[in-house]
């Protein structure tokens, strides 16, 4: 197993495509040495890593990402945050800009979502990005992106911005290259590592290492199936397909999401291995001290879950039940790590407090020291804060409720959370879908609605605030896929976006 990769058919173009990138790197090299300026003064560089896909149990796991978790000890980590949508576009943007979807405009519209058929708006006009922040205060600008969705407005502001569709190595060694060339001032390279999403094609030695870890002999799987379950199965490869199997309790179904899984823990721990060469070169080249290190993730991955729940709602168009992300507000999908480290940022310190990707950009600009994002004429609750480690909360203080929403498949739905409860409602607030406990039934198993209507009305309550102050339905979907350019179709069709 360790010597034959069982997803190298699938990888030709993309292998071929990053080799072609680092001979062109090697040739355009400076010979010069390199413009690295470790004891420079001002403010530090911000390196801000986010990896897609990446569930929160798994980031904060030893087992799976290690690397995180020895960053974690030298900085701050946030254990409770949550994502604003399900999906890439819609979560990234509110943590490059502070705003809630329905602020920033970057996301599905419509009253019934369906992304396979109608592609996301763009960044509204007039919304500040991170990267055009910190550009007008001095800072060189980069991004290196393996997600198209990471574009659609959220590269204004990127002196240097390139999308490619390789492995999380490739991309950051691109993303070193260029901090290479301009750490001698003040700089913002953010870089987007896509392995842990689908298709999921992790490294044949980490793989057989995860397949050994699950009892099962590397040799004994056959290539095919695993080329079938770096998407959700085929049923043609005689691989029953996730999220369409009629039978949940097929011992074969429950062997497939066994092996998906495997496959998933295998990517997030090459994205951590590389995260930890990330880091290495940064202290090898003197920057450790003056960088601030930060990673992020923008949602999730279902692993049916809740496919029972889904089955029941029958609200996916696409037919699908219990896989994957953008279709529903659950835990597995909101829940995701953001961990920091940098100059004068506490070592070792964790964060309870229920907090929102929409925290980050202006978190980010306090800890860098440089003015707030410009946020004014948004309601407070749908914009970010920025956080100060050294002041916690204080007692009494009221509670902050989270928006999340955006939903890239189905009716319109909206999430409103406290930090103990989480209320899933459609758009129109007529009614609750589920109330979950998010301390005592953290795996969100039961609907309670029943047992505490109080909390369900006063969340639902929240709900329809959010309508009024949003505006109107939702909006109407725009042109069809037949109206975006064929390159960036092409872009999304080889991450499983048909």
């Amino acid at each position: 197993m360790a010597a034959h990769d069982p997803f190298a058919p699938l990888l030709r173009r993309r292998r071929w495509s990053a080799r072609r990138d680092r001979w062109w790197r090697t040739l355009t090299r400076p010979l010069r040495p390199t413009r690295l300026a470790p004891r420079r003064g001002g403010r530090p560089g911000l390196l801000l890593v986010a990896v897609d896909t990446l569930r929160a149990d798994h980031a904060f796991s030893p087992e799976t990402a290690p690397a995180l978790q020895r960053l974690a000890a030298t900085g701050l980590t946030c254990r409770r945050v949550q994502a604003t949508a399900p999906w890439t576009l819609p979560s990234f943007a509110s943590a490059l800009t502070g705003l809630a979807p329905c602020r920033h405009g970057a996301g599905m519209r419509g009253a019934v979502r369906n992304m396979a058929e109608t592609p996301p708006a763009h960044l509204a006009g007039g919304v500040t990005t991170l990267a055009q922040h910190l550009a007008d205060h001095g800072y060189a600008t980069a991004a290196v992106v393996a997600n198209p969705f990471v574009g659609f407005g959220l590269e204004r502001g990127f002196q240097w911005y390139r999308y490619r569709n390789h492995d999380a190595a490739d991309v950051a060694a691109a993303g070193l290259d260029w901090i290479r060339a301009h750490g001698d001032r003040p700089f913002f390279c953010f870089l987007l590592l896509n392995d842990p999403h689908e298709p999921t094609l992790p490294p044949p030695d980490l793989l057989a290492d995860e397949l050994r870890r699950a009892g099962r002999d590397p040799a004994a799987v056959a290539p095919r199936v695993l080329r079938a379950l770096a998407a959700w199965g085929d049923p043609a490869a005689g691989v029953p397909h996730l999220g369409r199997h009629p039978d949940p309790d097929d011992p074969a179904l429950a062997d497939a999401l066994a092996l998906k899984r495997i496959l998933y823990r295998a990517a997030v721990r090459h994205v951590d291995a590389v995260l930890q060469r990330l880091l290495a070169v940064l202290e090898r080249w003197g920057l450790a001290d003056t960088t601030l290190v930060s990673v992020i993730s923008d949602h999730g991955e279902e692993f049916r879950e809740h496919a029972a729940v889904e089955s029941a709602w029958d609200h996916d168009p696409r037919g699908l039940v219990g896989i994957g992300h953008g279709h529903t507000l659950f835990g597995e999908l909101l829940h995701v790590p953001w961990i920091a480290r940098g100059p004068d940022l506490p070592a070792g310190t964790e964060l309870e407090s229920p907090l929102s990707l929409m925290d980050v950009a202006p978190s980010l600009c306090r800890w860098l020291d440089v003015p707030e994002l410009p946020l004014a004429g948004h309601p407070a609750w749908l914009t970010g804060r920025a956080l100060d480690p050294a002041a916690p909360a204080a007692a009494g203080e009221p509670l902050r409720l989270l928006p999340a929403e955006n939903i890239a498949y189905g009716p319109d739905l909206v999430a409103v959370s406290d930090g103990r409860w989480r209320l899933t409602a459609p758009r129109d607030g007529e009614r609750a879908l589920r109330l979950s406990d998010l301390a005592d039934d953290p795996a969100e198993t039961r609907d309670h609605q029943t047992t505490a209507p109080a909390e369900r009305d006063r969340l639902l309550a929240a709900v329809r605030r959010w309508r009024e102050e949003t505006g109107g339905d939702g909006g109407t979907g725009g042109p069809g896929w037949e109206a975006m350019s064929a390159r960036v179709r092409r872009q999304l069709e080889e991450l499983g976006y048909a």
